[in-house]
């Protein structure tokens, strides 16, 4: 029987759900830093074993296997992206440096600005320029560039990244460049701005590039490491990768563009967040998804049953600019450890114990308290039902660094300050959500939380209570979301370009002839991916702005063939669009059009499954939980989550556990098993 595998490498866990036969199982193993490949063989070795059978029968009898990697987001945090050398047009050589003129902080007057990818020494001019319609105001001279590739050389680059000005109304000069970096530096890769990134505003567009190119030798290396141990286990097609949209690509393809896998993983979460919310019967489309893992809090949204995306999305301070699910992202997580400060205040984060020595109750060498082992102490945790059984808590060892770390500089019990862990953690995280939706005028109650990660369970309804959220739901696959997600989720790819038109005075020719070349990338796309005619779907939008403002507005074309009648369409949703972002709009006046976008998608067809015949439900046994609400130890119904049949309802306080995570109901509130298995929590009213 064939079987899919889908991989997350989170900071902490390596998530692993097993579909076969319409149905699926979830698994989690520790990541390895070190090397990653050999983490997520390490997943598989306990998928097969728990299957009864090895490696290489499981990855022989594999149709597809696909992976949400940090590899990418971890090179650039951590420094080891490729020596990668910028060409410019001259006059620009602190474009990277300058950046846009604004701090991420602008009311913190000492913040540093992040040092520029590529350092100034490494960058390289070329004389030539083309103007913002796309004329050629400076010829280019391969002469002249192929002496400055002869010098670079001398430095040995890794990577090299071609910026122009406004090379996104005329590439022929980048494309120029190129074919020279192939004669030049032969086997150097290379990225040009106008293909990685093709949007007007010089600073995003150059740093997504330093950004892909730097990372093609690392992620070329990276994605062919994890291909051939694949290959040498047994598996025989190519693995697929996330990308930051939240579709997957191949290997191949995301080779030629790495940059967009600087959200791959947990930009999988969002989507799936709002399939279970769909298939739990949840009406609306408005979903706050969180991803609580071992590391981080990840908070995302959905308003209308679209998933909130954007083009500034950012690590360690550079703008990687493609296409990606807007996600919210802080240090809170079962791993943050907590502490006192000098005035006697507790934080929580934003480091992180990790998986190793992670947190002290995993007896691995961990020294500081944290999230997780507040947790246990509270009682809210199984010891010996943790992490798909992997690890066995010790609580003495948790008691005793919370007690030396936290309730003995503060004079309290260790329950309390276990408590007060908790009560921290969780205030940081209803800050992410608040940030996430009324920064943009959006109202927490209006949603629905789905909760995921190992963690999200014990929090989740805690935060929703504070937040005025009346609905939780904590899906059966919530511990595992973003590889489910993965699982789950389409066969996905965006392509851009750029050409300016105003509403009243458009040129029907040039944009219909950009938008007959991206319909024809997106089909190249889908059948390089081999995806039949009846699951293909081209999704086109064009960015839109009224005269005079920095920043578009994504806005969804229905149709290719562009007329009057479906121009006036386009631009009245434009106006619709703003009023609903912005609380205004200018129906009189004309919107300027600048890039225009396609989305090749493939639809993967996915099963939905039912909890099936289970038991009636009766709580296996009490246990005393510390609540701090109650001011101490209360004794509280623990169920089986596999036990519980759909539609059973337990009253809180009350614990619903089972092998990879454990869930909290809290007072005022119940719970009612969901078909899929989930928990579909719910405040009392009054």
């Amino acid at each position: 029987m064939t079987v899919t595998l889908s991989v997350d490498v989170g900071g902490t866990f390596t998530d692993i759900v097993l579909e076969e036969g319409g149905k699926r199982r979830f698994y989690k193993s520790l990541s390895n830093h070190q090397d990653i490949a050999q983490g997520i063989m390490e997943g598989v070795a306990h998928v097969a074993g728990d299957r009864g059978t090895t490696v290489a029968e499981l990855l022989g009898s594999c149709g597809t296997f696909s992976c949400g990697t940090t590899a990418a987001t971890n090179a650039i945090l951590e420094g080891r992206t490729a020596r990668t050398i910028l060409l410019h047009t001259e006059g620009f050589k602190d474009v990277l440096r300058v950046r846009e003129g604004g701090r991420e902080n602008s009311y913190d007057i000492y913040e540093d600005f992040p040092e520029p990818l590529i350092p100034r020494h490494l960058c390289f001019s070329v004389r030539e320029r083309v103007n913002a319609e796309g004329g050629v105001e400076v010829p280019l001279d391969d002469d002249e560039v192929r002496s400055t590739l002869r010098q670079i050389a001398k430095l040995e680059p890794e990577a090299v990244a071609v910026a122009l000005i406004w090379s996104v109304m005329s590439a022929d000069h980048e494309n120029r460049i190129g074919r020279l970096i192939e004669e030049v530096l032969p086997g150097v890769p290379y990225s040009l701005s106008h293909e990685v990134n093709p949007a007007v505003g010089e600073y995003r567009r150059t740093s997504a590039t330093a950004l892909d190119a730097s990372l093609k030798p690392v992620m070329r290396d990276s994605i062919s490491n994890l291909s051939q141990r694949l290959l040498d286990a047994g598996f025989s097609r190519r693995p697929l990768f996330v990308c930051s949209n939240g579709g997957r690509t191949s290997g191949d393809v995301i080779v030629q563009k790495p940059v967009f896998l600087c959200l791959s993983g947990p930009s999988a979460a969002p989507g799936a967040a709002l399939r279970l919310a769909e298939q739990a019967g949840i009406e609306g489309g408005n979903v706050i998804s969180i991803d609580l893992g071992g590391t981080s809090l990840d908070v995302c949204m959905a308003v209308d049953g679209i998933v909130s995306m954007q083009r500034q999305g950012t690590i360690a301070g550079h703008v990687f600019g493609v296409p990606s699910v807007e996600i919210s992202t802080i240090a809170a997580g079962g791993g943050s450890i907590a502490r006192v400060d000098a005035g006697g205040m507790v934080h929580v984060g934003p480091t992180s114990a990790g998986s190793k020595p992670g947190p002290a109750c995993y007896g691995l060498g961990g020294l500081k308290a944290t999230l997780t082992d507040a947790n246990l102490v509270r009682g809210l945790l199984d010891k010996n039902k943790f992490g798909g059984g992997h690890l066995t808590l010790d609580e003495s060892l948790a008691r005793d660094v919370i007690q030396r770390d936290i309730a003995g500089p503060l004079s309290i019990s260790v329950e309390e300050a276990a408590a007060l862990i908790c009560a921290v953690a969780e205030q940081n995280m209803i800050a992410a959500v608040e940030d996430m939706t009324m920064r943009k005028g959006f109202d927490p109650r209006d949603f629905v939380l789905v909760s995921g990660g190992a963690a999200g369970g014990l929090h989740a309804a805690n935060l929703a209570r504070e937040l005025g959220i009346q609905k939780v739901l904590i899906p059966r696959a919530g511990s595992v979301l973003s590889a489910y997600g993965i699982s789950t989720g389409d066969i996905k790819f965006d392509f851009g370009k750029i050409a300016f038109s105003r509403s009243d005075r458009f040129d029907f020719q040039k944009v219909g002839a950009v938008l007959k070349e991206l319909v024809g990338q997106g089909t190249a796309f889908l059948d390089e991916m081999e995806i039949e005619g009846e699951h293909r779907q081209l999704l086109l939008s064009a960015e839109g702005r009224y005269a005079g403002q920095v920043w578009q507005i994504p806005v969804p074309l229905v149709d290719t063939s562009l007329n009057s009648e479906t121009l006036a369409s386009l631009v009245e949703r434009f106006h619709e669009l703003h009023e609903r972002l912005y609380s205004v709009s200018s129906p009189n006046e004309p919107v300027e059009f600048l890039e225009w976008r396609v989305q090749a998608v493939g639809i993967v067809p996915t099963s939905t499954e039912s909890t099936g015949d289970r038991l009636s439900g009766q709580a296996q046994l009490r246990r005393k939980v510390y609540l701090r609400e109650s001011g101490g130890y209360t004794d509280i119904a623990v169920y089986d989550a596999t036990n519980l049949q759909a539609g059973f309802k337990a009253t809180g306080p009350a614990v619903i556990s089972d092998l990879l995570t454990s869930n909290f109901v809290p007072s005022g509130s119940t719970a009612t098993v969901t078909a899929e298995g989930g928990l579909l929590i719910e405040f009392l009213k009054g």
